[in-house]
C-alpha cells in the first residue's frame, strides 16, 4: 500500500476552515479538528479537566463534571497570559493526539486533513506534508462573527487572540482565500485538492 498523505489546514477565526474541510471530506479526505479534540480533553472524563479547574478554579467546572467551556473562554479570551496557561495544559495532548492519528493515516494509505486554528500559535507545524491557510479580509471576518451572534468587542477579542491571518499566510505552503462566494471557496479548495492529493505524473523528457 502506497504511504498516505496528512496535512494541515490553518487559518484565522470565521475565515472558513470548516468549510474546506467539509469539500475535502466530500472528496475522500479524514478530517481531524484540533478542536474537537480539545473539547474532549475537558469533556466529562477528559484528561485535562483536573488540570484545567486546578489552574482556574472549581468555577469553571460544569455541573456534569466537566469544564464549562463558555466560562473557560469568558476568562481567556480577555487575559492573554491565561490563555497561554490554558495553552500549555491542554496542547501538548492535542498535538500527541493528532500525531498518531497522522501516523496512522500515512500508514493506511489515506487522505488526512487535520483542522488546527492555532498550527502556529502552539508550534505544531512541523511534521506535515503541508501546510495550507485559510484567509479572508478582515471587514469579511467580522461580519461573518456578528451574524454568529459575537459583539464587536466580543470579535475583536477573539480576533486578537491568534497570530494575524496575514502573518499564518506568509509561513503556509498554500494560502486559500476565501471572501468570495461559495462557488469560488470550492474551486479553490478543489484547485488545491488536486495539487497535494492528485498530483500529475512528471513527464520525462524524450528525444524525437
Amino acid at each position: 500500500m502506497e504511504n498516505g498523505i496528512c496535512i494541515a489546514l490553518t487559518g484565522g477565526i470565521a475565515c472558513g476552515k470548516s468549510t474546506v474541510c467539509g469539500f475535502w471530506h466530500k472528496w475522500g479526505a479524514e478530517i481531524l479538528d484540533a478542536d474537537d479534540v480539545a473539547h474532549e480533553l475537558i469533556a466529562p472524563g477528559g484528561s485535562c479537566v483536573d488540570a484545567v479547574a486546578l489552574e482556574f478554579g472549581d468555577k469553571v467546572r460544569s455541573p456534569d463534571g466537566g469544564i464549562d467551556r463558555k466560562r473557560l473562554g469568558a476568562i481567556v479570551f480577555h487575559d492573554e497570559i491565561a490563555r497561554l496557561r490554558l495553552n500549555d495544559l491542554i496542547h501538548p495532548s492535542v498535538l500527541q493526539h493528532l500525531r498518531t492519528w497522522a501516523g496512522r493515516i500515512r500508514e493506511q494509505g489515506r487522505h488526512g486533513v487535520a483542522a488546527i486554528p492555532l498550527l502556529y500559535e502552539s508550534r505544531s507545524s512541523e511534521g506535515w506534508d503541508s501546510v495550507v491557510c485559510v484567509a479572508a479580509d478582515s471587514e469579511v471576518v467580522f461580519q461573518r462573527l456578528a451574524d454568529r451572534g459575537l459583539s464587536r468587542p466580543e470579535a475583536e477579542a477573539r480576533v486578537a487572540s491568534q497570530w494575524p491571518v496575514r502573518q499564518k499566510c506568509a509561513r503556509a505552503d498554500i494560502v486559500i482565500e476565501n471572501s468570495g462566494t461559495l462557488l469560488e471557496l470550492e474551486g479553490a479548495c478543489r484547485r488545491v485538492w488536486k495539487e497535494i492529493f492528485e498530483p500529475q505524473p512528471r513527464m520525462e523528457p524524450r528525444r524525437i
